[in-house]
């Protein structure tokens, strides 16, 4: 629940009573002759419909109003000026400013100077010839939304090198990534914002004793650091002037804007990146400048609260109807539930129920793995279905029948197959009812389908954005901090000191699974 004044708790209630009604969309779409015009927005390359949700015109009215109550426009006005509403740890949130929206004139020119920095750096490494491989390395925001926008765009005619990430602390992950690489003509960009990342930290070790090897004591000039921790990269022998820093008011997950999106400029080219950055400002504008009633990423969130805390969905599925951007579901799940997987407020008291489990595959691999559950589980899941109208893969009949079978599934979620219908096409036969239940689809299951136009760059960045904006209103209705994510950081605690008992053989204080758990892996040890 938001802001906890009587104002709201009213508004909260009438959405309570409102939630009670057994509202059917296929009977929305014929009483409400209004509702493509109320439920579906337009904003540059991308379409939003959210004429298939169970909600009418009366609740969305009433989840707007609700919204307002909570103080979003208040909020909004202080995320754009630069406040720090950050409040556990007392900065301001300006990635809008990395897209040349918001932030003071000295922070501005600050962006300015460090993307003026990248392009130089960029087109240097793109002319020379030196290098034919970067290996990114990085973890959590500092490659989750690079890797989505390689991916996006790995067949793009400019890539002139070839871009690989090692993300995770399994040895496999470093080893895949410098597979069949050449040390000399590799570039290792290791993104971190505190320099002290595990996984990183480990990854980038690896990577500098693969160089050294082969170059010796000039294995730093092939290595460059982004990072708001300068001094732990020359401690880790990375020449200064291969230094890229970001600042604290950029949280990891919404790093890809900032110098941490360094290796897509130098794969891509700066003009691929510029395009990436002014899809995102032109959703930053709209959701600054636009009236609630009238805004996008107000809209998408009030739906998804709706789901959430009203009609009791714990998950939401995003199915990206797209190969090239299938990671989205994987780069919304870190930029959702880190955000507002909160259960304590901003005040500190219990928040209530907030961020649902986002989750996700491409379509149509989906329909064949959980989408059974989509249509005929318990309790079922609102979906976001992404669609790109515009075909890529010069392959016009396959882009035909993936965006039909997108548009298929939202319908038949929403319209289902009833008994009786089962009945009437099996004829007869024995135990007939009791096999046309299981044949049933119960429908009226609400989904949301964006299209974009075409996959641009511009196109992608006004889509991420458009999410950064619905998970900070959601926010601020749940009345939690969207930008602190303190749930990472016991597990990591703990790991490290059970990495010194697992390598010094010494037993620390751990329940009973645990310490058999760590006693295991030392006796492994001792068998090989």
């Amino acid at each position: 629940m938001g802001i906890d004044s009587e104002h709201s708790k009213q508004k909260y209630k009438k959405l309570e009573v409102l939630a009670q009604t057994n509202l059917k969309i296929t009977d929305l779409m014929k009483t409400e002759p209004n509702r493509i015009d109320n439920f579906v927005m337009r904003e540059g390359p991308l379409r939003a419909d959210f004429s298939k949700q169970r909600v009418c015109e009366r609740t969305l009215n009433a989840l707007k109003e609700y919204a307002a109550s909570c103080g979003l426009e208040e909020y909004r006005a202080k995320l754009f000026s630069g406040e720090k509403i950050n409040n556990s740890e007392g900065r301001a949130v300006l990635h809008m400013a990395l897209r040349g929206v918001g932030g003071s004139k000295g922070v501005q020119e600050d962006v300015k100077a460090m993307r003026h920095r990248m392009k130089v750096f960029s087109n240097k490494i793109r002319s020379d010839g030196k290098y034919k491989a970067i290996v990114h390395i990085g973890i959590g925001g500092s490659d989750l939304g690079p890797r989505l926008v390689a991916d996006a765009f790995s067949a793009n005619a400019e890539m002139k090198l070839d871009l690989r990430f090692a993300e995770n602390i399994d040895g496999a992950s470093i080893n895949d990534a410098l597979d069949g690489l050449s040390p000399e003509s590799t570039l290792i960009i290791v993104v971190s914002k505190s320099f002290t990342t595990q996984e990183t930290r480990m990854n980038a070790e690896a990577a500098y004793n693969w160089l050294e090897t082969d170059l010796g004591t000039n294995a730093g000039e092939n290595f460059i650091a982004v990072t708001a921790n300068r001094q732990g990269a020359i401690d880790f022998m990375i020449p200064e002037e291969q230094i890229f820093d970001f600042w604290d008011w950029v949280g990891g997950r919404y790093s890809v804007w900032s110098s941490v999106g360094l290796s897509l400029q130098i794969a891509f080219g700066p003009s691929l990146f510029d395009e990436f950055l002014k899809g995102a400002s032109k959703m930053d504008l709209h959701f600054r400048d636009q009236p609630l009633h009238e805004n996008l990423p107000v809209l998408m969130a009030i739906v998804g609260v709706w789901n959430r805390n009203f009609l009791n969905y714990s998950s939401l599925a995003v199915i990206p109807y797209s190969r090239n951007i299938r990671k989205f579901s994987a780069f919304l799940q870190q930029l959702e539930m880190e955000s507002n997987g909160k259960y304590i407020n901003r005040e500190g008291a219990p928040a209530g129920i907030t961020c649902p489990i986002i989750w996700g595959d491409e379509g149509t691999n989906g329909q064949h793995a959980f989408f059974q559950w989509l249509h005929q589980g318990t309790p079922g899941a609102p979906v976001d279905f992404i669609a790109v109208l515009k075909d890529s893969s010069g392959r016009p009949e396959h882009h035909a029948a993936l965006l039909a079978n997108c548009f298929a599934q939202s319908e038949a979620l929403m319209v289902g197959k009833p008994t009786d219908q089962v009945l009437k096409e099996m004829g007869g036969g024995d135990n007939i009812s009791a096999i046309a239940r299981q044949k049933t689809f119960p429908g009226n299951r609400p989904s949301t389908t964006i299209t974009l136009d075409d996959l641009t760059p511009f196109s992608l960045g006004h889509l991420i954005a458009l999410y950064e904006h619905k998970v900070f209103v959601q926010g601020v209705m749940w009345n939690v901090n969207s930008f602190d994510q303190w749930g990472v950081e016991l597990g990591k605690i703990l790991a490290s000191k059970i990495l010194i008992e697992m390598q010094t053989g010494t037993k620390g204080k751990h329940d009973i699974s645990t310490s058999k758990l760590i006693e295991l892996f030392i006796n492994s040890t001792k068998e090989s």
